[in-house]
């Protein structure tokens, strides 16, 4: 069991710490968020535990009804939002990006009417370092002169943009990445480490100035042997495998300004617990590394 170990419990004394705490998944059906307009439900959710904001995708910005409702939860319920964009790397080898800049052209709109801290890329369409179709430094390449121009445009904004590394890059990859794109950070998942196989506690010290938010969670890890693969289950935030407190300590110890990271969860249940209770205790967790930033409001199911 991981939870707090010494030197976190040290540092905690005095270092800054994270001030913004948000989740953006996962949801089982235990929290009962699928019933009616789960968009919605969801967010709901979030915000009825004391979050203070999830990630909605860059779609949600041009739809005048998600974004109406934003607005609402925004105002209402001091909520900000992470906007999610999607990275097609072999469209964007052959130039295509119309879509990329008008995801953007919407998100820019709203920079004046919402809470917007993050602009978070993720790769999609199966591409990863091991790829056999494009070499990783093509891949590199050519998502370094695709993000370059709108990172600028992003920055220019006054929002922050980062690339998680979403099982596809080692974060070493995407450190390299950083380096070729100017005001490009990392969003760090803790849990996608495993399953590149990638070491959490192996990440280079020179990349946690580069995180600028987080998907932190944890997991129950186990080699099976037929098929031979790496099988990763749900965790309670802070007892599972991942070694989130030595993470988070890390994080707090080289980071130049630990307060300004943007810690937001995804939790996914242990199968050996109930969700429910799995839930509550992930957040008495959180509450305590957080150092009273989060507030948690317990889920009574």
């Amino acid at each position: 069991m991981d939870m707090l170990n010494p030197n976190l419990k040290r540092n905690l004394e005095t270092a800054e710490v994270p001030e913004w705490w948000g989740m953006c998944g996962v949801f089982p059906g235990a929290l009962g968020v699928y019933e009616g307009d789960a968009w919605r439900n969801k967010l709901n959710f979030v915000a009825d535990r004391n979050f203070h904001g999830s990630g909605v995708g860059v779609a949600s910005l041009a739809d005048a009804s998600q974004l109406d409702y934003l607005k609402q939860l925004a105002t209402e319920r001091e909520q900000s939002f992470f906007v999610h964009y999607g990275i097609d790397v072999e469209a964007w080898s052959r130039g295509d990006l119309a879509d990329l800049d008008r995801g953007i052209d919407s998100h820019l709109e709203c920079v004046e009417q919402l809470p917007l801290p993050m602009a978070q890329f993720i790769v999609q369409k199966g591409l990863h370092r091991f790829s056999k179709e494009m070499p990783l430094p093509e891949q590199m390449d050519v998502m370094a002169e695709g993000l370059a121009p709108r990172v600028a445009r992003l920055k220019q904004a006054g929002l922050e943009v980062s690339i998680e590394n979403h099982g596809d890059y080692y974060v070493s990859d995407l450190a390299t990445l950083c380096d070729r794109v100017p005001g490009l950070s990392i969003l760090l998942d803790t849990g996608n480490c495993a399953l590149i196989g990638e070491r959490l506690d192996l990440i280079p010290d020179a990349a946690f100035p580069l995180i600028s938010s987080t998907h932190f969670k944890d997991h129950w890890l186990a080699p099976v042997p037929k098929p031979l693969n790496f099988q990763l289950t749900g965790a309670t935030l802070g007892e599972g495998h991942m070694g989130l407190s030595a993470f988070y300590e890390r994080l707090l110890r080289l980071h130049p300004n630990p307060s300004t990271v943007k810690m937001m969860i995804e939790w996914e249940p242990d199968p050996e617990k109930d969700p429910v209770a799995c839930l509550n205790e992930s957040m008495a967790y959180l509450a305590q590394i957080s150092k009273g930033h989060f507030k948690p409001r317990k889920f009574e199911g």
